[in-house]
């Protein structure tokens, strides 16, 4: 069982096992995910270049572009702990 860690953040001390579980999505929730992805690169190619406030642009991409690779990341964890063997080839 998770053991919590005292710190600022919430975080658990874990097992590999519990992290490979913890990992593990559904289909259904790794469809949310891709369409959430899917929302925010369209959202990103959607935006226009403000030339009266480029820092804006700027900023908005960003925020795009780090939901995009957050999201990435869940599915990514998932694909490793549902194909360990894919990490070891």
């Amino acid at each position: 069982m998770a053991t919590p860690i005292p710190n600022r953040f919430t975080s658990f001390l874990m097992t590999a096992e519990e992290v490979t579980e913890g990992s593990k999505l559904t289909i259904t929730q790794q469809q949310c995910i891709q369409n959430q992805i899917a929302t925010l690169a369209e959202m990103q190619l959607a935006l226009e270049y403000d030339h009266t406030n480029p820092v804006l642009f700027a900023q908005q991409h960003a925020d795009y572009a780090g939901g995009i690779k957050a999201l990435g990341y869940l599915l990514t964890l998932n694909d490793v702990a549902c194909n360990p063997q894919t990490v070891e080839d």
